[in-house]
């Protein structure tokens, strides 16, 4: 039950910052926290989703980086067409 608890209490941290969080952590965040609305068994999966975004906020705010802005970002390289022309 330990384990469950620290779940809710990062789960509840997040849902407090989520305007830092980038859309598919958000997604992933809402998605959490339906499915541990009731007490059950953790994935470990799961809790490790919940640090890696605390992480992810913490390193993000070390650059001038906005999760609303840079988000949708793609990156776009060119493409090995084996010699020949696109």
């Amino acid at each position: 039950m330990t384990a469950y608890a620290e779940a809710k209490r990062l789960i509840a941290e997040l849902l407090d910052i989520e305007d830092q969080l980038m859309a598919n952590e958000l997604e992933m965040l809402h998605s959490l926290r339906d499915k541990y609305a009731e007490p059950i068994t953790l994935d470990p999966f799961d809790v490790t989703a919940l640090n890696v975004m605390m992480r992810n906020i913490e390193i993000r705010r070390g650059y001038d980086f906005d999760p609303k802005r840079d988000g949708g970002r793609v990156i776009d390289l060119p493409r090995d067409t084996g010699g020949k022309p696109d």
